[in-house]
């Protein structure tokens, strides 16, 4: 690993930059000259006139990256005469493959050490000469420079202290994170379900079950992502546990690791017996295509979580801060635990809350092509900090 990004990953290293980027941002808000200019609610009359838009979302996590990616889904579906592009980061360009996107422009960490890259960046932005750009997300000072920068003839962003800096801005700001690019289509007179979005191909499904079908047979496994952000991360004692009692219920499960988790492999393995397995970690496309054939996914609050949200796997989210539960998936065959014990895990995800359904039988086409809902759906938000379960949506 290399250094940099041993110092990046490390959990000190993460709380000092999130302190520092608060910090930054307080500065750059006080050192902005005031404005008095008064910019207009996003509406229907924003896309008058307009032919070519940039969706930007530069952010390296990836959920962030797979709420965003609906809103391409609904300009394509609502509205296919305007060419779209998005400016997101290199590490989830993949999430990306398969969408309806004229361009895709990639930021990346390593800019930070060679600025002419980033200028190119900037060039290759303004030649695309976008009729508007449109910033999804909340309170990224990221984004609002690119915006600044990019030479769009008009912007369109969030509500806040940068706001006179847009033509357009975004009444809207949604209790579920969910709901972000939903709300943000609805202003613009589009229609967006309200979750993320993800596209898998047919040909990466397939290949995927028939690697799992090695492990599991021919019925679909329940899927376990031991990562996590932070104080969002369980302790590898937990899933040790969990996994003996999946094995305890005759539970086929497999055991997905991330970039951070690779050193966990042995020991997780260890814990495994004849109904588990601990998979290597994969190409980010081979990890989605995994999760379209889970029968159902175990994590915490993560960017797989989202990406099942997205795919319409039952989830089983283990949350452990309040702040996790605007994240929650809110499907009908999701399911919420706040700080479980590995036994009511066990006991709750061996219980029959979703149809067993064969490697085989899966109905890849709802993977490919979700259906748009315009309504929202409530979410429970719990009334206590002790350990509970309740139904998403």
């Amino acid at each position: 690993m290399f250094p940099f990004t041993y110092l990046r990953r490390h959990t000190a290293m993460r709380r000092l930059g999130r302190r520092l980027e608060r910090s930054f941002k307080t500065w750059i808000y006080r050192a902005l000259p005031k404005s008095s200019r008064s910019p207009r609610p996003a509406s229907p009359d924003t896309l008058a006139g307009v032919r070519h838009v940039l969706l930007v979302r530069p952010n390296f996590r990836i959920g962030n990256a797979v709420i965003g990616a609906r809103l391409i889904q609904a300009f394509a579906e609502g509205r296919p005469e305007i060419e779209i592009d998005y400016l997101g980061t290199d590490t989830t360009r993949a999430l990306f493959d398969g969408m309806p996107l004229a361009r895709y422009h990639a930021l990346s960490r390593s800019m930070l050490v060679r600025p002419w890259k980033l200028i190119q960046l900037l060039i290759r932005l303004r030649r695309r000469k976008y009729d508007l750009t449109i910033q999804i997300g909340e309170g990224s000072l990221t984004s609002w420079l690119l915006i600044q920068l990019c030479g769009a003839r008009q912007s369109l962003g969030q509500r806040g202290r940068l706001e006179a800096s847009y033509d357009w801005v975004s009444d809207v700001s949604p209790p579920h994170a969910h709901e972000l690019a939903s709300s943000l289509a609805a202003s613009l007179g589009l229609a967006c379900a309200s979750r993320p979005w993800l596209v898998v191909s047919e040909q990466e499904s397939r290949s995927a079950a028939a690697r799992l079908a090695g492990f599991s047979g021919q019925q679909a496994p329940i899927g376990i992502f031991v990562g996590g952000h932070l104080d969002k991360r369980l302790p590898l004692e937990f899933w040790q546990e969990l996994l003996r009692g999946l094995e305890q219920h005759r539970q086929p499960h497999l055991v997905l690791l991330g970039p951070e988790e690779a050193a966990l492999h042995t020991p997780l393995k260890s814990a495994c017996g004849e109904f588990g397995h601990v998979l290597p970690r994969m190409p980010l496309r081979d990890f989605l295509a995994v999760l379209a054939n889970l029968r159902r996914l175990i994590t915490p609050d993560t960017g797989p979580m989202h990406m099942a949200a997205a795919l319409e796997i039952p989830i089983l989210a283990l949350l452990q801060v309040k702040g996790s539960r605007k994240f929650a998936p809110k499907g009908p065959n999701d399911l919420i635990l706040f700080r479980p014990t590995p036994a009511e895990v066990a006991e709750e995800a061996s219980a029959t809350l979703c149809p067993c359904l064969p490697l085989s039988a899966r109905d890849h086409g709802s993977h490919l092509t979700p259906r748009l809902a315009a309504g929202k759906s409530a979410h429970p938000t719990g009334g206590n900090d002790t350990p509970h379960a309740y139904p998403a949506g």
